[in-house]
């Protein structure tokens, strides 16, 4: 009876060293130079994916340092995934459940997660055509404006949209950042950091897609005991328009401009 392992087990073993040679060693029926090839080729390919999707995470680094984060992710079990376009995904799911993997750089989940969004976005199935009614500005107030569906709005516990080479805050922000990411009609991405009103009237937007503008509007400067509520509205209304030609709202929920 022979001794050889089966081709399945030779594959599990194939696998296994090449996530982590340290721990796993290499099948015994493959010489070492052969092996050395598949995990030069292997962890440079993961390498190569993951600086080209978050460019400055890998610009904090050097080639050293980079190299030892992607292996840490590499060999752990968030990399589960055959295809290529969804490792970044993995990526940002590795650093969440592992945020202490880098001491120096406390804010490394978050910046990735942002650096994965505008990746996700400009990635997106989804299409939006630009609203073309001269008056769609007009009918804001009295129609249900629709967050597009290439809207993202995160907050963030580190100033991730400034985050360089030469700054990396150690500490968390005394105030939490809001942060608005969206893809237009014309293919951009685009970010912007909100204050607390435009992002608590964006989160409402989306959470109460069954009210016109001015019905939100009313609603939320009760709720805030806004003293003069036709100024509220005038001042919402000012941001539904901006939000308008930025493609981040749809006017109308009747409307069937998008396309999956």
């Amino acid at each position: 009876m022979s001794n050889k392992p089966s081709f399945k087990q030779a594959q599990i073993e194939f696998a296994a060293h090449i996530r982590d040679p340290e721990l796993n060693p290499k099948p015994d029926s493959i010489e070492d130079r052969r092996m050395a090839i598949y995990r030069d080729l292997f962890i440079n390919s993961i390498a190569g994916l993951l600086s080209g999707s978050f460019p400055v995470i890998r610009s904090l680094y050097n080639d050293k340092d980079w190299q030892q984060l992607v292996r840490a992710y590499y060999k752990k079990e968030h990399n589960k995934t055959p295809h290529f376009p969804e490792i970044p995904r993995e990526f940002v799911a590795f650093l969440k459940d592992h945020q202490q993997i880098d001491p120096r750089k406390p804010f490394l989940y978050e910046l990735a997660h942002y650096e994965w969004l505008e990746l996700h976005l400009e990635k997106h199935s989804i299409e939006i055509e630009k609203y073309t009614d001269e008056n769609a500005a007009g009918h804001l107030l009295h129609e249900v404006p629709v967050v597009s569906p290439l809207v993202r709005l995160h907050t963030y516990q580190h100033p991730v949209h400034q985050i360089k080479t030469s700054f990396q805050p150690q500490e968390q922000l005394e105030q939490p950042l809001f942060m608005a990411v969206w893809r237009d009609t014309e293919y951009q991405v685009h970010f912007t950091a909100m204050n607390p009103f435009s992002a608590l009237l964006l989160e409402n937007l989306m959470n109460h897609s069954e009210l016109t503008g001015q019905q939100l509007l009313e609603q939320l400067a009760e709720a805030h005991q806004y003293p003069d509520k036709k100024q509220f509205v005038q001042f919402g209304l000012q941001t539904l328009k901006k939000w308008l030609d930025q493609d981040i709202i749809i006017p109308a929920k009747n409307n069937k401009i998008i396309k999956e």
